[in-house]
């Protein structure tokens, strides 16, 4: 039976199942640049992305964090092992690690304590022999060591 179509009359339409497709909430590649409110560019400004037409900041956006290895020639390949130099024998096959270390304008050590291998903290001398080249390091547990050249010239500890 066909059904005349005049400006009156509907024809029903065949209505098919659709798969409802759950949405899911894209993440662009990159981080996108314009303003909510004026369409305008954003800059980032110090920490956020700050629109400088309006004045609108984005307070939601968190910058991309870059894993640097922080190695240079200095860290890379100057790692000491040090053995004892000092007077008592029970602690002749004791040893410490020490890393040169860049801190500032100038290369300091970073000794691990061969007691507890706790980091050290380097501690002043005082002042009564200074015709001896040697440098103290403390650390939390309350353990002193000083670096100091060894009979052969090599460095050592005591």
């Amino acid at each position: 039976m066909v059904i005349p179509a005049d400006k009156h009359t509907f024809a029903p339409a065949v209505m098919e199942p659709v798969a409802v497709v759950p949405q899911t909430q894209e993440v662009p590649s990159r981080y996108e640049m314009i303003c909510p409110r004026c369409d305008a560019q954003l800059r980032i400004n110090y920490e956020e992305p700050v629109c400088l037409q309006c004045g609108f900041v984005d307070y939601e956006y968190v910058p991309p964090q870059v894993k640097r290895k922080k190695k240079t020639v200095i860290s890379d390949g100057t790692r000491y092992v040090l053995r004892y130099v000092g007077d008592f024998d029970s602690l002749s096959q004791t040893l410490t690690h020490v890393q040169l270390q860049r801190m500032r304008n100038r290369v300091v050590y970073n000794v691990s304590c061969p007691f507890c291998t706790r980091p050290m903290i380097q501690s002043s001398l005082s002042g009564k022999r200074r015709e001896v080249r040697e440098e103290r390091y403390k650390c939390t547990e309350g353990h002193r060591v000083s670096l100091t050249p060894a009979k052969n010239g090599s460095l050592g500890w005591k």
